[in-house]
């Protein structure tokens, strides 16, 4: 059994908490082929980079305003239809309460909201979305930025992700990391402290730390 005391707790979105793969897909591949695009050449990227980046490296000819505010809708528009809560995450959540915990996410604001909204899930007390960072995964500011708003030492945080550029960025913000397993290859998780197959080999305990505030014990089952 591997244990770790944590001040806070990140968790990834979509492959982590929510199962959004067959929707993501859907979008983008529709995208492609309305503009002659090959999907299969960008494909490995949509799951784990922001919407500008990946634009950025699929033609810098197009315009990336237009074309971001395109799938940014289309995306909204899809969110839920195809996602679902991962199993054990939302037991997971329960006992998050009260302490400090937030989602980090390469979707915008609107999109993870709405998606977590179609799931059943209220809104997270913290939610770092693209448009509030600078750079995206694999640099660790967005998991900088959810350390600072809880005003914790990186180095006391737990992330939880299922995404290789998500690890390295967590990785890189000093932060511990548990991976989820089932969506890819375990020797692209190997950044990650610990791997586990699913939600349901996490345990966690909340522990009054101070006055007003609350430490959590992580235990994983491996």
């Amino acid at each position: 059994m591997w244990k770790k005391h944590v001040a806070a707790v990140f968790l990834d979105l979509d492959g982590a908490l929510l199962d959004t793969g067959a929707e993501i897909d859907q979008i983008w591949r529709q995208w492609a082929q309305q503009r002659g695009l090959d999907f299969s050449s960008f494909a490995h990227r949509i799951h784990s980079q922001r919407i500008q980046e990946i634009l950025k490296s699929v033609d810098p000819q197009l315009n990336a305003d237009n074309e971001s505010h395109a799938l940014e809708a289309a995306l909204y528009d899809a969110a839920g239809r195809y996602s679902k809560l991962r199993a054990g995450a939302r037991a997971l959540l329960d006992a998050l309460a009260g302490t400090p915990w937030g989602v980090v996410t390469q979707a915008s604001g609107n999109v993870a909201h709405a998606r977590m909204a179609q799931a059943g899930l209220e809104a997270p007390p913290l939610l770092v979305g693209a448009e509030q960072v600078t750079s995206g995964r694999p640099d660790p500011e967005p998991y900088l930025m959810a350390a600072r708003y809880y005003q914790v030492d990186p180095r006391d945080c737990l992330v939880i992700e299922s995404d290789e550029n998500g690890i390295r960025a967590a990785r890189a913000a000093g932060m511990t990391v548990i991976a989820l397993a089932d969506r890819l290859p375990r020797h692209h998780l190997q950044r990650a402290n610990v791997v586990i197959g699913n939600w349901h080999s996490i345990i966690l305990h909340s522990q009054q730390v101070g006055p007003g505030q609350q430490g959590i014990w992580v235990e994983v089952v491996v």
